[in-house]
């Protein structure tokens, strides 16, 4: 369980998220990167080291996307532990009709409409061309070993299905096994249940490995098949009226949802085998119980297809990583009122901040060094 929760954790976290004032005419645009932490000497460490130095300087990818959309003002909130950088957040408010100045070094099209009492933003996600040619060359090479990895695990769990077919009463203990921990106590099978549950759980681990030829995997497939340049988060503050591509989340935020390799094998449950231990394992709270996991997925249904091949896998694998053809929000807006504050300060940031070089007016407008309290996620 651990390490499934781990394993969705990058070495560098991008999120951007857009805020609509309630009349729709302000939009506050916070991105946001987080470093992660990584073995000395792996590609993973010198991405981190890489981004740190960028951010450090100014000259990051955000940096540049901020000055070209123009905003009267912007600031930059540094996070750091024992002096190492951990996280920036870079923050502006413009108007949402030079949204697609801000993306203009990417290839996604930004529409954004408002007429009385609605809105409506629309994100057209074109091919990705993020990664260059040696990645695209890795990437295929490494899909085909994935999706070996994959076909494996989806054969094990219909070896497992097919015992459970014959021996129904044996599911939960069977389960147990598959989501158990080092930590918990050991489970009540015989000889043949724990060949068939390590045979899951060893599937499960070739998937998740991090090192050899898959070392890369999931920063790669994200240059390859993603053309958002991070994880995108939309705030709105009136009712949605309607919703095509983004994912729903409490709050009226909305986002746009790119798997990894692993969720998106997760993703695939019921093509070939329902439920799917890895995607229960993946939807459940990092505070779950094998034992509650197990009893869960224990009554359902089961249904296993016969042996999957890699290159369907593969097929399957591309469908899910890649965007949705249209990512569209419209929702009801109040009139304008009054001019709309700027974004409050952080709890935790100085009180003596300074305003950044984008600002036209120092005096007027204070942005922050630094700030102790971790930015939201």
């Amino acid at each position: 369980m651990a390490a499934l929760l781990a394993s969705c954790e990058p070495a560098v976290r991008r999120i951007v998220t857009l805020t609509f004032n309630e009349a729709a005419d302000l939009v506050t645009i916070s991105a946001t990167t987080q470093l992660g932490t990584a073995k000395a000497g792996t590609p993973e460490a010198a991405q981190i080291a890489d981004e740190r130095e960028a951010l450090l300087a100014g000259r990051d990818e955000w940096s540049q996307r901020f000055a070209n959309a123009d905003p009267e003002s912007d600031r930059v909130i540094l996070q750091r532990n024992r002096g190492e950088l951990q996280s920036a957040e870079h923050i502006a408010s413009i108007a949402p009709e030079n949204l697609q100045k801000f993306f203009f070094d990417t290839h996604l099209t930004v529409t954004f409409t408002r007429g009385e009492g609605w809105a409506e933003l629309t994100i057209y996600p074109g091919t990705s061309m993020r990664a260059t040619r040696q990645q695209r060359e890795r990437v295929e090479k490494m899909l085909a070993l994935y999706s070996e990895r994959a076909a494996r695990y989806f054969e094990s769990m219909r070896a497992l299905y097919s015992y459970l077919d014959e021996k129904p009463r044996r599911a939960e203990d069977m389960f147990y096994a598959v989501f158990r921990d080092e930590k918990d106590s050991p489970p009540r099978i015989s000889e043949e249940e724990k060949s068939l549950a390590d045979g899951v759980r060893s599937a499960i681990d070739a998937m998740l490995s991090g090192e050899g030829e898959t070392a890369t995997l999931d920063r790669d497939f994200d240059f390859v098949f993603n053309p958002f340049p991070a994880e995108l988060k939309v705030a709105i503050a009136g009712e949605i009226t309607a919703l095509e591509g983004f994912t729903r989340m409490p709050e009226r935020v909305i986002a746009v949802k790119m798997p990894n390799a692993l969720e998106a094998v997760a993703m695939l449950e019921g093509r070939w085998i329902t439920p799917d231990p890895l995607a229960t394992a993946l939807a459940a709270s990092k505070d779950s119980k094998a034992e509650d996991l197990a009893a869960s997925i224990a009554s359902q249904r089961r249904r296993a297809e016969p042996v999957v091949t890699p290159s369907d896998v593969a097929a399957a694998l591309m469908e899910k990583m890649r965007p949705a053809n249209t990512y569209r929000v419209r929702w009801i807006t109040k009139a304008s009122g009054a001019p709309s504050p700027p974004p409050p300060r952080r709890p935790g940031s100085s009180a003596d901040g300074y305003t950044s070089a984008r600002s036209r007016d120092a005096r007027k407008t204070p942005a922050l060094r630094c700030s102790t309290a971790a930015p939201p996620a």
